[in-house]
């Protein structure tokens, strides 16, 4: 358990690089090709849009094959397409080696998931909260570490070193066919969820994806855009930008792990709430502020409120979907999610071409108030089912 536990973090940590190494250096490939921000929210989109669509087959696929072997095939592929994104010198190659990347990139999720649900024998938000934690120090380390790399290697020498640890990991995995069983005391552990977030009819289910759908896609346009944004509106150099875009991830690893314990102690539901409730709020003050310490401290509470959430919605999405499968749910979740994400980009990038980033940014907060709105429905319903 310990060795499945060391490996599905130090994954996952891999994993999420390959989600956010193309935001940290867009900047550069902007510049390189002559782009404008269309372009820019385009490739982001091919990029998720392939990965959505994806996560829905091999999510299906990992309830009946080797989960091991589906996610050693997809670092493999990913390490090829990543490094063949490096010998790229046109904007078609670029984006076609991405998108075998992206394939890749779409096959640990699903698998990853439900592996670790299905080990989750007690205190699964702290469980959750670990390796969501795990997955955000991946993700910091693109920004702070790949920032400074950027000032003596190109982005080019960038997508090279992220092809290289998904080479070990393909040979780790396809070495580790055998999942841990669990054990009886999971029953136990279920029935505590089912008493946690009851009542699930189809009209809850429906609220709460559409609900997920509409925070995501509030969130990621402007994570993905930071880097971009903290350069052109602040004229900060790319790895100073690409640190202060970490911080947003330096949130999301300190609230993952602190409201992951939480939940196993609090209302779920509540917790929910309020963490989408204050994506909103964030998203608006970071469009209209103009000093530069306090837009960090923004993006530092978006981290946190972005990626505190997750923990106790992989618990809600396994109690939800537990009859379709666990691989199958959560690449539902992962492949919806995703899907929602990739317009996200590309309407981002349009609606600056047309107006600017501020702006933009500004038009977000949106569909961040609608989808809490949505999951506020939801808890009301929830009520009224548990008082019939």
């Amino acid at each position: 358990m310990k060795n499945f536990t060391t490996l599905s973090h130090a994954s996952h940590a891999v994993n999420d690089i390959y989600w956010f190494v193309i935001p940290s250096v867009l900047p550069v490939i902007l510049d390189e090709f002559k782009l404008g921000y269309g372009w820019a929210g385009g490739i982001l989109t091919a990029f998720l849009l392939t990965i959505a669509v994806f996560s829905l087959i091999f999510g299906h696929f990992s309830d009946r094959f080797s989960r091991w072997s589906i996610i050693s095939l997809g670092f493999l592929l990913a390490s090829v397409g990543f490094f063949l994104s490096g010998f790229s010198h046109t904007e078609g190659t670029l984006i076609a080696t991405l998108l075998l990347a992206a394939v890749g990139v779409s096959t640990y999720h699903p698998s990853m998931y439900a592996a670790v649900d299905e080990n989750a024998r007690e205190k699964r938000g702290k469980i959750y909260g670990f390796f969501e934690f795990w997955g955000v120090v991946g993700i910091l380390g693109v920004f702070f570490i790949f920032g400074s790399l950027l000032q003596m290697v190109d982005w080019r020498g960038i997508f090279f070193l992220t092809a290289i640890p998904g080479v070990w990991l393909a040979f780790l995995f396809i070495r580790k066919p055998i999942i841990p069983k669990p054990d009886n005391s999971r029953s136990s552990d279920m029935t505590q969820n089912t008493k946690t977030a009851p009542g699930f009819s189809l009209k809850i289910i429906a609220l709460f994806f559409i609900g997920l759908s509409l925070r995501i896609l509030s969130i990621t346009a402007i994570v993905n855009f930071a880097p971009t944004y903290l350069v052109r509106e602040f004229n900060l150099p790319v790895d100073i930008a690409n640190y202060g875009t970490g911080l947003i991830f330096l949130g999301g690893m300190i609230f993952a792990l602190t409201f992951g314990i939480l939940s196993d102690r609090y209302n779920q539901l509540t917790i929910l709430l309020f963490l989408s409730g204050m994506i909103a709020p964030i998203i608006f003050f970071l469009a209209i502020s103009h000093q530069l310490f306090l837009v960090y401290i923004l993006l530092f509470l978006l981290g946190g409120f972005w990626l505190g959430f997750s923990p106790v919605q992989n618990i809600y999405v396994s109690t939800l979907t537990s009859s379709m499968g666990k691989g199958m749910g959560f690449g539902f979740l992962m492949g919806l999610m995703t899907l929602t994400n990739a317009f996200g980009p590309g309407l981002f990038g349009i609606l600056a071409d047309f107006t600017n980033l501020r702006m933009a940014i500004l038009w977000y907060t949106l569909p961040a108030i609608l989808g809490w709105l949505l999951l506020l429905i939801m808890a009301q319903s929830m009520k009224n089912n548990n008082a019939i």
